[in-house]
This record gives C-alpha cells, structure tokens and sequence, in this order.
C-alpha cells in the first residue's frame, strides 16, 4: 500500500494544477491535479491560495 497524497479542490468541482505568476489552473480531472505528499504542505498551500487569491478549497485524498 502506498503513502497518502492529497489534492486541492475547490467549490466548483475543479482541481489546483497550478499556480504560477499570481495565476491560478484548474482543471476538472484529478490526474492533472497538483499532487501533495505531505498533508501539511497541502494545508500550507490551502491558505496561501485562501489568502491570495480568496479562494477556499478542500484536501481531498489522492488514490491512484
């Protein structure tokens, strides 16, 4: 069995892909989604988007 990986997802049923130059990708597939290994760099991530860009996700758990 393999470690735990999280994703971000947002209200409107889209995925985090990116964020790069203050600009936020989204995508509706969950294998183009940013994939974090670490549940507090997930957290981490989660409030910077929150604060930046006003955006309020959930960490959902990645399963391959």
């Amino acid at each position: 069995m393999g470690t735990t990986k999280f994703v971000l997802f947002t209200a409107d049923n889209k995925y985090v892909v990116e964020y790069l130059l203050q600009q936020l990708i989204f995508s509706d597939s969950i294998t183009e989604a940013l994939i974090f290994e670490e549940y507090d760099l997930a957290v981490g991530f989660r409030k910077m988007l929150a604060k930046n860009c006003k955006l309020d996700c959930s960490i959902n758990t990645y399963i391959e």
